[in-house]
C-alpha cells in the first residue's frame, strides 16, 4: 500500500515528538532524583567552604594589615554619588561579559545532543567551549565546576570526566607577570635567591594562583640551600574580578530572597555569599596561606599520614608563596577500579577521618579538598599518607557555634531528629515560625533521620540537605548558613570517599569524634557515658 508523503511526515514528526518526550521525562527522572538539591542548596553551593562566622573574623586568621577590605559590597554612605555609578557601571559590565562568554553555550548545547551520533566533532567543540568559559569566567565558576566534578552522584559520568580537568590545571598567566611579580617583591635580582624551572613552565595552574618548581639558592631559616620548593604566584588583574563577582553575587541573593512566596530568605543565602567574600578575600593574600599552613603542622604534628608544605616566611609576600616541595600521586589515579582495593579503602577512611577531625577536634577546615590538591604518598612505615595542598581557604566558627554545630550534627548521627530540629530553631538568629512551624520542621527533621535507617546523616549529607531546606522554606525556620555550609564541606570529602570506597560507613570514623567534641564542649562528661539525648 502507498503511503503518502504527508502521512511520512507526520510519523516522522509523531517520532521526533516521542523523542523529544522521553528526552524530557529522562530530565525530568534526573531533576527529581537529584533536583532538589540543584534548586536549593545548589544555590548555596558557592559557599560550600564557608563556615565562618564574626567571631572567626575578629580572631582573624590573618593580620588584618594583610587583608584589604575593597568595600565593593559595603553601601558606606561616605561613597560619593559617583563612586556608586562606577560601581554599578562596572557590575553591568560584568554581567554583559558573562552574558556574551555562556550565550554560545546555551546553542551549543541542544545543537551538541542533536547532532551527537551524527557529527560527535560538535560533541567535543561544545565541551571544550564550556570549559574555556568557565576558565575565562574566573575563580568563582572554577571553584564551583571543581567542586561539581566531584559529584558524581548528582551529574552525569560525562560531565564529571571533562570538568576534573578543572581539578588540576587551568588557564593561567604568562611568564611575563610570573617575572614582573617576582622582582617586586625580591628585587632585580631575584634569581640569585630561587632557582625556577628552566623551561619557565608552572607546574600547576589554579584559580587564584599558578605553581613552578624551584630549588632554593640561599639557605632560610627551616630550609638549607639546594632544597626544592614550590612557588605560588598569584594571577595579575584577579583582585577586581573576584570582588565584583561577589558584589553581583550579593545583588542576585538579595534579590532572590526578596522574592514574594518563596521563603528563600530562610536558606540564608546572603549570609552564606558574604562569609564566602570573608574566605575567598584573604585567599589572594598568599601570607594568609602560610599562616595556614603552620597552623596545620601544628595540629597534625603527630600524625605521619597527615602532611602539609612548610612555608617558607622569608620568601613570601602578598603575591608570592614558597614552601616546600611534594612530591606524590593524584589520589584520583586511586579512584581507577582497577587500583589496589585495599589502599582505596585505607584512602577512604583516612580522608573521612581528616576532614572529620579538623571539623569536630580543631575547628579549623581545609575548604578546598577538591582532588587536584590531594597528594598520595607513603610513609617510612609504609602506610599511605594524604598530602593536602593549597590551603588558601580554611575557615573557623569560635568556641560557641562551634559547640552548637557538634550538638547539632551529633543528634543527626544519632538520628534524633526533634533534637536536631530544635538545637536548628534555637540557634537561628531571626525566625518568623510560629509553635505550629516549629513543631512540623522538627517533625519533618525527625523524619528525615527515620526514613533512612540504613544510612547516617554524614554519609549521606547531600541526600538530606535538600528537604531540610525545603522544610526551613514551608515554615519559615532561618536555617544558620553555618550548618548548611559545614555540611556542604562535608560533602565534598563524601564525593571522593565515595569514589574510592562506595561502601565506605563513615559513622565508625565519624561517631568516636563527635563524643570527643562533645566532651571537650562539656555536652558529655566522658565519653563512656550513657548518651542522654531527649526528644522535644
Amino acid at each position: 500500500m502507498a503511503v503518502s508523503p504527508s502521512y511520512r511526515l507526520s510519523t516522522h514528526a509523531m517520532y521526533d515528538y516521542g523523542r523529544m518526550r522521553n528526552f524530557g521525562t529522562e530530565a525530568l527522572k534526573r531533576y527529581k532524583v537529584g533536583g532538589e538539591r540543584l534548586k536549593l542548596t545548589r544555590m548555596l553551593a558557592l559557599a560550600m567552604a564557608a563556615m565562618a562566622l564574626e567571631a572567626s573574623r575578629k580572631k582573624a586568621l590573618c593580620d588584618a594589615a594583610y587583608v584589604e577590605r575593597s568595600g565593593i559590597l559595603e553601601g558606606h554612605s561616605s561613597m560619593t554619588y559617583w563612586s556608586r555609578f562606577k560601581r554599578a557601571l562596572n557590575a553591568f559590565k560584568r554581567v554583559g561579559i558573562l552574558t556574551c562568554l555562556f550565550t554560545p553555550a546555551t546553542i551549543m548545547v541542544p545543537l551538541s545532543l542533536a547532532t551527537k551520533k551524527v557529527l560527535p566533532q560538535v560533541t567535543e567543540m561544545t565541551w571544550d567551549y564550556i570549559l574555556y568559559s568557565i576558565e575565562i569566567a574566573g575563580p568563582t565558576f572554577i571553584k564551583l565546576s571543581q567542586w561539581a566534578s566531584t559529584r558524581s552522584d548528582l551529574f552525569p559520568q560525562e560531565f564529571c570526566l571533562r570538568f576534573a580537568k578543572l581539578q588540576d590545571a587551568t588557564r593561567g598567566h604568562s611568564w611575563k607577570d610570573t617575572d614582573k611579580t617576582l622582582k617586586v617583591a625580591f628585587g632585580e635580582n631575584w634569581t640569585e635567591l630561587i632557582e625556577l624551572d628552566k623551561s619557565r613552565r608552572p607546574i600547576g595552574s589554579g584559580c587564584i594562583a599558578q605553581v613552578y618548581h624551584g630549588k632554593l639558592l640561599k639557605p632560610t631559616r627551616l630550609q638549607p640551600a639546594g632544597e626544592e620548593v614550590a612557588v605560588k604566584i598569584v594571577h595579575p588583574h584577579i583582585k577586581e574580578k573576584v570582588e565584583m563577582d561577589f558584589y553581583i553575587l550579593n545583588k542576585v541573593s538579595t534579590f532572590l530572597e526578596g522574592l514574594p512566596n518563596l521563603n528563600l530568605e530562610y536558606l540564608s543565602m546572603v549570609d552564606s555569599v558574604e562569609q564566602f567574600r570573608q574566605i575567598m578575600i584573604p585567599q589572594l593574600d598568599l601570607r594568609c596561606e602560610a599562616n595556614n599552613l603552620e597552623r596545620f603542622n601544628v595540629h597534625f604534628a603527630d600524625n605521619n599520614t597527615v602532611n602539609f608544605p612548610a612555608p617558607l616566611q622569608e620568601f613570601t609576600t602578598k603575591e608570592i608563596l614558597t614552601e616546600s616541595f611534594i612530591r606524590g600521586d593524584r589520589i584520583m589515579s586511586y579512584a581507577n577500579p582497577k587500583a589496589n582495593s585495599k589502599d582505596r579503602e585505607e584512602l577512604a577512611l583516612l580522608g573521612v577521618k581528616t576532614v572529620m577531625e579538623m571539623l569536630f577536634l580543631y575547628d579549623f577546615i581545609h575548604g578546598d579538598l577538591h582532588p587536584g590538591n590531594i597528594l598520595v604518598t607513603r610513609n617510612k612505615s609504609g602506610e599511605l599518607a594524604l598530602n593536602l595542598l593549597d590551603c588558601g581557604i580554611c575557615v573557623e566558627m569560635g568556641e560557641s557555634d562551634h559547640k552548637n554545630l557538634v550538638e547539632i550534627l551529633g543528634a543527626f548521627i544519632k538520628r534524633d531528629g526533634l533534637l536536631a530540629g530544635k538545637l536548628m530553631v534555637d540557634t537561628a538568629k531571626h525566625t518568623r515560625a510560629t509553635d505550629e512551624d516549629v513543631r512540623i520542621f522538627c517533625e519533618g527533621i525527625q523524619k528525615i533521620c527515620s526514613d533512612d535507617l540504613d544510612n547516617n546523616f554524614l554519609e549521606k549529607v547531600g541526600d538530606y540537605l535538600a528537604d531540610i531546606c525545603d522544610l526551613a522554606c514551608k515554615h519559615r525556620v532561618k536555617l544558620e548558613s553555618k550548618f548548611i555550609n559545614a555540611s556542604l564541606a562535608v560533602e565534598i570529602m563524601e564525593g571522593l570517599a565515595c569514589k574510592l570506597h562506595p561502601d565506605m560507613e563513615v559513622q565508625k570514623v565519624a561517631l568516636p569524634l563527635v563524643l570527643k567534641a562533645e566532651v571537650m564542649h562539656g555536652i558529655r562528661k566522658s565519653a563512656g557515658e550513657a548518651s542522654k539525648w531527649k526528644f522535644w
